[in-house]
């Protein structure tokens, strides 16, 4: 490539339409795949991928601009240098993400609980039933959670969890299909009207939920979704326990 003609205008636009194109994939992996919604803001994505496309898509072509002169002899490798920063901020940054995705949506007493990749315990993992022992990449599967059968062991999780140690939902072993404990969802389920008297923002977000909906509003009801930054709604089937769909509004 010869870049003796080039302007370090030229140059920046070039790099930064690159880096743009390539945080364009990332983000559409990010947003449909790893952190589908409402999660990607429910477990704070948008933080994380504000600051990975801010070291891609910004900073690498300011500092071309910066530092482009033709007249420079070690020129390409200046670019060479910059650009290998970028891809290793970029394979860490899509790392951290990836490690932070929401894998597994528990129910567990009377709500729900997204639970990231990050928090699952290994061991945990290592005894849970085959259904339960991968970590999905397409985002978050719904189950439930039971306490162990053993007293020890549920006198032991209450502890470590009192002393930062992991909760129930995060341990795999405890997993059971959401079916199993979907009639406890619907009957934990408060009437989705009682949400919509919250605010006329939340009143609005439920009524065209449920226009969008092919359930009687009736029969709808809701849970809270604790998630890492910021909780939201699940709306339910009061007779069946079914997931109709999610609110992006706070739930308690």
């Amino acid at each position: 490539m010869n870049l003796q003609s080039w302007t370090r205008w030229k140059a920046f636009v070039v790099h930064l339409a690159i880096s743009a194109l390539i945080a364009s994939t990332v983000f559409i992996l990010i947003m449909l795949v790893w952190y589908p919604r409402p999660y990607f803001e429910a477990m704070g994505g948008a933080l994380l991928l504000r600051l990975l496309i801010g070291v891609d898509v910004v900073l690498g072509p300011l500092i071309t601009l910066i530092i482009f002169d033709p007249a420079k002899p070690r020129l390409k490798f200046d670019l060479a240098c910059i650009a290998t920063l970028q891809i290793v901020a970029l394979i860490y940054g899509s790392y951290v993400m990836f490690e932070a995705r929401p894998v597994y949506n528990v129910f567990y007493k009377n709500a729900f609980n997204t639970v990231p990749a990050n928090l699952i315990v290994d061991t945990s993992l290592a005894r849970a039933p085959d259904a339960f022992r991968d970590l999905p990449v397409t985002g978050p599967r719904v189950v439930a959670a039971r306490p162990p059968v053993s007293a020890d062991e549920n006198a032991s999780l209450m502890l470590s969890a009192m002393s930062g140690g992991p909760e129930i939902v995060q341990l795999p072993h405890l997993y059971v299909p959401y079916a199993d404990s979907a009639m406890s969802a619907a009957s934990s389920a408060r009437p989705l009207v009682d949400l919509s008297r919250r605010s006329k923002e939340t009143a609005d977000a439920v009524s065209e939920f449920v226009a969008s909906s092919a359930k009687d509003g009736r029969n709808l009801g809701y849970l809270p979704v604790k998630a890492r930054n910021k909780d939201f709604a699940a709306v339910v089937d009061r007779k069946t326990g079914e997931i109709v769909g999610y609110l992006a509004v706070y739930p308690w």
